[in-house]
């Protein structure tokens, strides 16, 4: 039997929760997001950096084992937050940093670089912290192969499509047709090759709730690993997207019943309603069993 390859984590949804905002981090191990991405960029005023640092650190060192996925998105390398973001990341020790702005393969050896230094004085290991990519332009998008083997920390690249839009010239809107699309394919393939996950875009309408499903349904299709969330009420429909059904479960322990009985009559290949399994489908089969089970 082929084993599938398997995450540590269950990303199917990376709920935003702004630094700077105490109720909010308080609030946010309670929402049922698979992983939380604690903001130090975007969503924090340039005033509150600071505080948001604070927080942040306060929420980390309290963290309980059985909640979700810590992350940390800090501000881009070139600008001045970065070296104090990197300080709280290295003493609160989250499970992942979001590194924005991520246009080449450089920018990830540069924050590579400077977080081993950073993990060295603070007599951390090195290499213990591990990446997250934004790919947020039209640079990054045909840099995202070199950019997902620029460090053996990434773990996965993320579409940050709405500065794509802009730095196209586009007004921000849904990620599912046109040349948003394009790029969302591009990234889940430079990912993919790179065996690290590919997380797709926010939905910005947070009361578009049949948008949001159409969008996770069809970036599920496409082999993303999950969505990021601006809000907690896209969590559960983003959830149902990226959890195979009941009906798929039972199909996949079909088809690798069919399978087992036709090794046992010493045959490669089987048919079952007509399909042809063979190794790759088993694999893929298991791969849903195993994210089943994980999802509970």
């Amino acid at each position: 039997m082929i084993s599938a390859p398997t995450h540590a984590h269950l990303r199917r949804s990376l709920l935003y929760v702004p630094g700077s905002e105490e109720r909010k981090v308080a609030k946010a191990a309670s929402l049922g997001a698979d992983a939380v991405i604690l903001d130090l960029e975007d969503s924090v005023a340039e005033t509150r950096k600071g505080e948001a640092r604070i927080l942040i650190t306060a929420a980390l060192r309290s963290r309980t084992a059985s909640g979700p996925e810590w992350l940390v998105r800090v501000n881009a390398i070139h600008t001045p937050h970065f070296d104090a973001d990197l300080a709280c990341a290295v003493e609160s020790a989250p499970d992942a940093l979001v590194i924005p702005k991520v246009d080449g393969p450089d920018v990830l050896r540069q924050v590579d670089a400077r977080l081993a230094a950073a993990e060295r004085a603070a007599g951390r290991p090195v290499g213990s912290l591990k990446l997250f990519a934004m790919i947020e332009s039209a640079r990054a998008i045909l840099n995202a192969p070199a950019i997902a083997g620029a460090s053996p920390r990434l773990t996965g690249l993320i579409l940050g499509h709405v500065d794509l839009s802009l730095d196209l010239g586009l007004t921000p809107g849904p990620a599912g047709a046109g040349i948003i699309h394009h790029a969302r394919c591009q990234l889940v393939l430079a990912a993919r090759a790179a065996g690290v996950d590919a997380v797709d875009a926010v939905v910005l309408n947070i009361q578009d709730h049949d948008g949001c499903r159409a969008e996770a349904t069809q970036a599920a299709a496409m082999g993303f690993v999950g969505k990021q969330a601006i809000h907690p009420g896209q969590i559960p429909i983003i959830h149902q997207a990226f959890t195979p059904s009941a009906d798929r479960v039972r199909r996949a322990e079909r088809i690798l019943e069919t399978w087992r009985q036709a090794q046992t009559e010493g045959r490669g290949v089987v048919a079952l309603d007509g399909e042809l399994i063979e190794l790759p489908v088993v694999a893929m089969e298991q791969r849903i069993l195993d994210r089943a089970r994980r999802a509970g």
